[in-house]
């Protein structure tokens, strides 16, 4: 029996290319995205007058600003 043919190796998950025409987004645009889509799951709460998030929060709302989405601050990991 021959050697196997070698194969060519295709590239690791994650290192996909920008399709032609697309930008990679700037830092600032990936942590609007994350902010706003933490938000969006309800991860994501303001802490109530004791200090306490609702069971499904994991980050903290600690700063709001006029026009832009909210500062926030992870508290503690999700539990599934």
């Amino acid at each position: 029996m021959g050697k196997p043919k070698k194969t060519e190796k295709s590239e690791p998950a994650g290192d996909e290319k920008t399709p032609a025409g697309e930008q990679e987004p700037t830092k600032d645009e990936a942590e609007r995205k994350f902010v706003e889509d933490t938000l969006i799951r309800g991860e994501a709460a303001e802490a109530d007058e004791k200090g306490n998030l609702p069971p499904e929060a994991t980050h903290e709302i600690v700063d709001e600003h006029e026009g832009k989405p909210p500062t926030i601050k992870r508290r503690r990991f999700k539990a599934f």
